[in-house]
């Protein structure tokens, strides 16, 4: 496995636990800095559960793949991510206002008084 693919499992994992976060990730192949944007900041500050995984995250990373690094940081951090190579986050998820169940289509389909042999299956 290379850095960059145990890099996006973990942020995945990490995903899972921190729904409300959105990792960008860079890397800087002249200082090989692995660079990991966490947004919102709030929660990069505040969030110490999620800052005791991220220094699990870093020192498993060092372990594993020195010389190679990674930082995370926020919007605020004077190092920049100008151009991701991967964004991982929750898509929003909405809620559906119509039941498109079987039944209730079934039942409109006759309604509409149409005879539609696909539902038959």
């Amino acid at each position: 496995m290379t850095s960059k693919e145990y890099i996006k499992n973990r942020l995945q994992s990490l995903l899972k636990d921190f729904p409300q976060i959105t990792f960008f990730y860079q890397f800087d192949d002249r200082t090989d800095l692995h660079q990991v944007l966490v947004e919102p900041s709030s929660e990069f500050r505040l969030n110490m559960e999620f800052r005791n995984d991220e220094a699990d995250f870093i020192f498993d990373f060092d372990s594993l793949f020195f010389p190679e690094s990674i930082v995370f940081i926020s919007e605020d951090s004077l190092i920049r991510i100008d151009n991701p190579e991967f964004i991982i986050y929750t898509p929003l998820i909405t809620e559906l206002t119509t039941d498109y169940s079987l039944l209730n289509i079934k039942d409109k389909a006759y309604l509409a008084g149409e005879n539609n042999y696909a539902l038959a299956a």
